[in-house]
Order: C-alpha cells, then structure tokens, then sequence
C-alpha cells in the first residue's frame, strides 16, 4: 500500500520489451526523491511484460495493461490520466535516469513564477561505440521551440537544439489541458513540446546537467527508418505551430536523407527554395546514400537523422 499521496508520478509507455522495462523501473525506483509512483502501460496484450514486472516487489508501481494497442502517445496519455502526482517525470522504456534527476528537477520548478514550469536537463546520447552530451545549447529568450528543435542551421549535428520526453519533469495539469496527440505515428516529442510551448503560462526550464541516459541503438533506428516519408510530411505540413523556416529544415535534414524518388525530392526543394542553406543541406543529404550516413552515424561523424 502507498502511504502518501506521490508528488510525483512516472509514466512509462512499453510493449514486447521486458528486460527494458524493468531496467527502466529500477532507474525510477532508486530516485533520491521517494515521493513517487511509478506507472507502467503496457501498450497491448503482452505476457512476458507482465510477468517480468510482477517481479518487482515495490508498492509504488503500478502496472496497466491495455486489451489492444493504443500507440504510445495515448498509452502516455492514459498513464497520465490515472496518475495521482503533481508533477508527471515522462520515462522511455529503453532510457536511464540518474538518481538524483527529479530531485533536482523539483527543486528548480518550486523556485518557478511560472504557472506551468516545465523542466528539462542535458542527456547522454549512448551509442555501443560512442557518448555523448546533449543538447549543445538552451532555448533563446525569444527563440520558438520549433526552431529551437528543427533549425540546424549552425550544425546539423542532432544534438544542437534537443529536448527528449526522458528529460521532461511536467506539471500533471498542465498535461492534462495538452495531451500528447494520440495515433501520431512520429514526431510525438516535438509535436507536444511545440504545442505546450505556445500554452499560456508555460515556461521551459534547464537543469544544466545530463541526468538521463538516452540509449540510441539498433532497434530504436530501425523503427525511425521503416516509418513512413508521408507520416513525417502530413506532420510538419499540418501543423500550424511550424514556421516556414523550421519547416524547411525539417524537410532538409529529416526528409531528404530518406527520400527515394523524385516526387519527394521535389518536395524537399519546394519546401526549402526560400531558404538557402536548408536547400544547401537537403541537397548534400539527399545525395548521400543512407548507408553511408548510417556509418557515418555510428562512428560519432554525423549524427542528424
């Protein structure tokens, strides 16, 4: 039985990933922050996620296993919609925190004015050959978040402008009037950060250190290149958040490196003509096969897809 009401509730979204979970749900369980619970959905009928979290022996977890898959942005949402804290620590399924994450992140939102303070840290992207810390730097003053996370203008390094859902410490309610925009195939992240940073009384706040531990492996690439081009142009094409020119980048450094015909390379060129050096990028991206840049991404060179 939980003796308090947590401050905190983490919510982690998994499916046929068990030992990954449970890692995950260690992570969370050694908080130095003990105000908490720990939230599990489980994204679909899958015996061994459950079997594998029956394991672990602690009241403050709490697993809920859906009849049928949701998608991950609605499992998030429905974790959120059943939590009790005030504030809500997002958890990926395949990522680390270290044990003081929320601790600190708490401490720096209950110094906020703001109405909604969102917290955010620096991580550590973790290749099987490679770390590294990101993001290179914090949102500008009078920087949008959609340029902030798609214009690489400077670098088109991944890690320039980065803020990842394992980093966000978010209050509850705030969640609750912006969900995640359920049966959204790609883009969850920077679809919710876009709309919440235009939210009335939110503000985005750094803890300038790499608290979370962001695995980017095989499996986690491969789902990103299977996906769908159309999936990621009806996103950044519909949505109104989006200036033009983070527009262009986008098509630049997320569509041209995976285009295949010539339609979709028109599209990149079209979405990109006003902006030079998005059309300079897209180019060299779309001329580059993938495996090379997949090599390149491995050793550390180019990490921008």
């Amino acid at each position: 039985m939980v003796a308090q009401k947590p401050i905190v509730s983490i919510v982690i979204p998994t499916r046929n990933r068990p030992a990954l979970v449970v890692r995950a749900v260690k992570t969370a369980l050694t908080q130095s922050l003990t105000e908490i619970e720990v939230i599990v959905v489980i994204d679909g009928p899958d015996a061994a996620t459950v079997k594998a979290l029956s394991a672990i022996e602690d009241g403050r977890v709490f697993v809920i296993s859906l009849p049928r898959s949701f998608g991950g942005s609605e499992a998030r949402n429905i974790g959120i919609r059943k939590s009790r804290g005030e504030f809500i620590g997002l958890l990926d399924d395949d990522d680390e925190w270290s044990p003081n994450k929320l601790s600190r992140q708490l401490e720096l939102a209950r110094k906020s004015t703001a109405l909604f303070p969102v917290v955010t840290c620096r991580l550590i992207a973790r290749r099987p050959i490679s770390d590294e810390i990101w993001p290179a730097r914090q949102i500008e003053r009078r920087e949008s978040m959609c340029d902030y996370l798609l214009c690489r203008e400077a670098s088109i390094r991944q890690g320039e402008g980065f803020i990842q859902s394992s980093t966000l410490l978010v209050p509850r309610a705030l969640l609750l009037q912006v969900p995640f925009t359920s049966g959204l195939p790609r883009h969850q992240d920077w679809d919710w950060l876009i709309k919440a940073s235009a939210h009335p009384g939110v503000a985005f706040l750094w803890v300038w250190d790499p608290l979370v531990i962001y695995h980017i492996d095989a499996a986690r690439n491969s789902i990103s290149s299977d996906m769908s081009l159309g999936a990621s142009m009806d996103w950044v094409d519909s949505n109104r958040l989006i200036s033009s020119r983070a527009r262009a980048y986008f098509y630049a450094t997320q569509i041209a490196v995976r285009c295949k015909t010539p339609a979709t390379l028109w599209r990149v060129i079209c979405n990109t003509l006003r902006h030079p050096r998005a059309l300079l990028i897209g180019m060299g991206l779309a001329l580059v096969p993938r495996s090379l840049v997949y090599s390149l991404r491995r050793r550390g060179i180019l990490t921008h897809a």
